[in-house]
């Protein structure tokens, strides 16, 4: 098995990071697919690198994650469904985790609860519920948080 490589998103890795970013989310379950591809591309150009720190993961040379955070709150952990399984969401969420030390919140989707168990198992613990009219596909949401 190949070795992780963690290291710092770059601009140029955007359409990368969308080749892992949109599969993973359309992958969630009990989640509308509200976003082209496009769409993904262009939010991850304008809004995750810029307003994030990031870091990708990369397996046998293809960018296979990312974890994206900034200010308390990781806003983006995603791994191409064709990874998962292989410790690659494990490390990218250890690696914020040391970035953070004074703690990290989250939001996830009630319904995923792959996702949900994947915190859980790493020490987040859920904090509140919603009824997710506050977010854009609608779902109702759960917030995360650690320690």
């Amino acid at each position: 098995m190949s070795e992780i490589l963690l290291r710092p998103a770059i601009p140029d890795d955007a359409a990368a990071i969308a080749r892992a970013f949109t599969p993973a989310r359309r992958a969630m379950p009990g989640v509308p697919d509200i976003h082209t591809a496009e769409d993904d591309l262009a939010f991850i150009t304008r809004s995750m690198l810029p307003d994030n720190t990031v870091t990708v993961a990369e397996l046998g040379g293809t960018l296979a994650g990312v974890a994206a955070y900034a200010d308390g709150w990781l806003t983006h952990l995603y791994v191409h469904p064709d990874h998962h399984r292989r410790g690659i969401g494990a490390a990218l969420l250890a690696h914020v985790m040391a970035y953070c030390p004074q703690g990290l919140s989250l939001w996830v989707f009630q319904s995923n609860a792959p996702a949900r168990a994947f915190y859980e198992s790493h020490g987040f613990r859920c904090v509140g519920l919603t009824d997710g009219q506050s977010n854009e596909e609608k779902c109702p949401d759960a917030r995360y948080s650690w320690p």
